[in-house]
């Protein structure tokens, strides 16, 4: 079983949100990435985007918050259906389709009105995190090794006070934990359903129109 190790990318770093709304737009690479997106591309396709991404916890909270359904904030490659792991090509396709906040033409997320967050209060750990973000990895021993960096072109990096890198870690902890937890949960009960040697894609919610 391997073991998830978290570690901060700078020493001690200063930040306030100066309230611009850059973090509020989702920059998707439309030209670059198909619909599925091969694991091995993965690292380059987060580099290159920008999305929210969604735990349960986040969905239920916004809903709740914005008395929306999911299907009107959060964005699929398939139907929402409340399951992230989908089985396609008759089990030789395994396509992780993780819920992303919606956007609207102008790329500003569906809550955003200039320079205000109509689900400020329970936002997502993603945007929690902002402009802070999270790079995975495997050590040399099989381990994963969650690399917190941030965003060094956030006008806010620099300013007000010194980030709490503990704080920081207990929110990428809990972001990862969520996730891993249920999609590990979902593939078990596939299993038996899943091809041998099938192919892992992460799929790229809100490519087409």
């Amino acid at each position: 079983m391997p073991k998830v190790l978290i570690e901060t990318a700078f020493e001690e770093i200063r930040f306030s949100c100066q309230r611009c709304g850059s973090c509020c737009h989702h920059r998707r690479p439309l030209d670059e990435f198909d619909d599925l997106i091969p694991m091995e591309r993965l690292s380059e396709f987060v580099a290159r985007s920008n999305l929210i991404y969604l735990t349960k916890s986040d969905i239920s909270n916004i809903g709740k918050r914005a008395r929306k359904r999911p299907e009107e904030f959060a964005e699929t490659l398939r139907p929402y259906d409340g399951q992230v792991v989908k089985l396609e090509d008759s089990g030789r396709i395994v396509l992780l389709d993780i819920p992303v906040l919606k956007s609207k033409k102008d790329t500003t997320c569906v809550f955003y009105d200039v320079g205000n967050c109509r689900i400020h209060a329970v936002r997502p750990v993603a945007c929690r995190l902002f402009p802070f973000r999270v790079d995975e990895t495997e050590t040399p021993e099989g381990d994963i090794l969650l690399r917190i960096g941030f965003n060094p072109n956030c006008p806010g990096i620099g300013k007000g006070p010194v980030v709490d890198k503990g704080r920081l870690e207990e929110l990428v902890s809990k972001q990862f934990l969520e996730r891993s937890s249920a999609i590990a949960g979902e593939i078990e009960s596939l299993r038996g359903k899943i091809a041998p040697g099938a192919k892992v894609y992460r799929s790229f919610p809100g490519r087409r129109p």
